[in-house]
């Protein structure tokens, strides 16, 4: 099965699972899942009646197959309830399940009348029947016929007052479906309640240059915040800013408008989380630092997120407490998380199924997943949760960078370049992209990749560890042991966890600079933590965190450079 067909399949699926006749089934819903994950697993083998009541039903280790139909009957069940939604729905594709087997199947939605030819007053021809009746010669009496048309005459009749009664009955359902009081919509169960961020921007009564300003000011944070997925913009004036738990507000501190005070409060208590002074002489320098502000605010570390992670805690709760586990993970790495980590992330995707931006991050989380598992039996799963994602929302940045992240972990650097460029336009200020992106555009021997890597490392002082690593490699490769070495030092000093990639960039600049005893100092803590020594042979233990081949050989290219290993 190709991307394609797989991303239709879990497409159609997601339709059945949320529409309300269909979700007022949770059986149905569960067989509907367990029946598509089977066929996007590739496993070629035929279900039988005992996985399908055992795996997908609930039914125990003791069902018996040859006495019970449950299986059987369930199943065609499922098939009236989705010829029920297609007939209702339409589409151009629809999944059915194969006559007399256990198997969903994606086909094009064809409906009777399209698949028959038949044109008025000509029989149809069932199997022939039909048509050997038309050509029967007239043997019967005209009595006889007379009083078969008679009572042709009644059964028509008798059908037309059924037909009556049946469509007034249905007109009446119809009205009554209208005029019943809708039930009330649990937003909460519906969308993920990400945080809500209402803007309050200087009056207009500032005269037509500040006013200028500020409309200038107030449009770059509206398209700087709107790249991050995980918030919500309302105006403070709109009648949803109630949504919104945090307030930025912008305000000039002279009349001449030459700096602004930029503010991040609660808007519940009031308290001040967070403020920045911006001069705005100069309209280069000033956007600089406005962007550097919304990153502060808006990125995956930023006040925002920590101010939501201080509430989350050990919450693994689908949707939003989810993704700030997410973010909380990739920052500490700690693998005793890593469990309830997935646990969390598939009931996510389950419950919020069309979020693009929740899928963005599974798909992100999944391809890592494939990296670290190369036997991963779902390898594969990373692009197809990208390519929804992106069909929901075809301006979320991280939806493009997650197939971006999925064609260069294939393999594929130039598909990877140019959804990862794309990714960039739609948000330059997410330092997780852009970063990544640079260190992915290295590992495929382009140059240009370090100006992206530079550039999340800028404007992101909380930029992933890997990605200030990739760049300090690249200084050290040109011969610039000195800035490597600022660079690894500065970032190690701040850093949460142990990153081994770091620390070799620290230890190798350390060693170009003369300084072996520190750079050896470094080294053996690194081996000792691997179960290693220091006189263990350096491509044995980088060989404990790196994979590639390839990456290995370069890595050791500058490690003979370095001389830090002659005796």
């Amino acid at each position: 099965m190709d991307d394609a067909t797989a991303l239709q399949l879990c497409l159609e699926r997601d339709r059945l699972l949320g529409d309300p006749e269909f979700a007022r089934s949770p059986s149905m819903c569960k067989l509907l899942r367990f029946l598509v994950e089977y066929k996007l697993s590739g496993n070629s083998v035929p279900l039988k009646s005992y996985t399908i009541a055992t795996d997908a039903l609930g039914r125990d280790a003791n069902f018996d197959a040859q006495t019970d139909s449950y299986p059987r009957v369930q199943m065609g069940r499922l098939r009236r309830l989705l010829d029920n939604f297609y007939l209702r729905k339409g589409g151009e594709n629809r999944l059915t399940i194969a006559p007399n087997k256990y198997e969903i199947i994606l086909e094009p939605n064809r409906t009777d009348l399209q698949s028959d030819t038949d044109l008025i007053g000509e029989s149809r021809d069932l199997d022939g029947k039909e048509k050997q009746l038309s050509k029967q010669p007239e043997t019967e009496s005209r009595p006889d016929m007379e009083m078969r048309t008679a009572g042709q005459r009644r059964s028509h009749r008798r059908f037309v007052s059924f037909l009556g009664i049946a469509i007034l009955m249905t007109l009446v359902a119809i009205l009554a479906y209208l005029l019943w009081p809708a039930p009330a919509v649990d937003n909460d169960v519906n969308e993920i309640a990400y945080p809500g961020i209402a803007l309050d921007l200087p009056p207009d009564d500032l005269g037509a240059p500040a006013h200028k300003l500020s409309e200038a000011i107030g449009n770059h944070l509206i398209r700087g915040l709107s790249g991050f997925g995980g918030i919500r913009i309302f105006d403070l004036g709109s009648s949803e800013r109630e949504k919104s738990g945090f307030i930025i507000k912008l305000r000039f501190l002279d009349s001449n408008a030459e700096a602004i005070d930029l503010r991040l409060l609660d808007r519940t208590s009031g308290e001040i989380l967070w403020s920045e002074e911006i001069n705005t002489t100069d309209e280069e320098a000033w956007k600089l630092e406005l962007d550097k502000a919304i990153v502060a605010l808006a990125g995956h570390y930023g006040e925002i997120a920590q101010a939501e992670m201080g509430k989350v805690g050990e919450n693994y709760s689908a949707g939003y407490p989810c993704l700030l586990q997410f973010d909380i993970y990739i920052r500490y790495r700690e693998q005793e998380k890593l469990k309830p980590l997935r646990d969390c992330l598939q009931k996510s995707v389950e419950r919020y199924p069309q979020d693009a931006h929740l899928l963005s991050v599974s798909a992100f989380a999944q391809n890592m997943s494939d990296r670290s598992d190369p036997k991963s039996k779902v390898s594969g799963l990373g692009m197809l949760l990208a390519r929804k994602a992106e069909a929901l929302d075809h301006d979320n940045a991280a939806a493009n960078f997650a197939i971006a992240q999925s064609a260069f972990f294939a393999g594929d650097c130039a598909t990877g370049v140019a959804w990862g460029k794309k990714a960039v336009e739609l948000n330059s200020l997410n330092s997780r992209i852009s970063g990544y992106l640079g260190l992915y555009m290295i590992a495929c021997n382009m140059s240009e990749g370090e100006s992206y890597a530079a550039r999340a490392l800028e404007l992101d002082p909380n930029a992933d560890l890997s990605i200030a690593a990739a760049v300090a490699f690249q200084m050290l490769k040109r011969g610039d042991a000195k800035s490597a070495r600022q660079l690894s030092s500065t970032y190690m000093a701040s850093s949460p966890r142990n990153e081994p990639a770091l620390e070799l960039t620290y230890i190798l600049s350390s060693a170009m600079l003369n300084d072996k005893q520190e750079a050896r100092r470094v080294w053996k803590v690194l081996a000792e933590r691997y179960g290693l020594s220091e006189t263990t042979p350096p491509r044995e233990v980088l060989g404990r965190w790196i994979a590639s081949p390839a990456l290995l050989d370069e890595i050791m290219k500058v490690v003979v450079r370095s001389e830090m290993f002659n005796r």
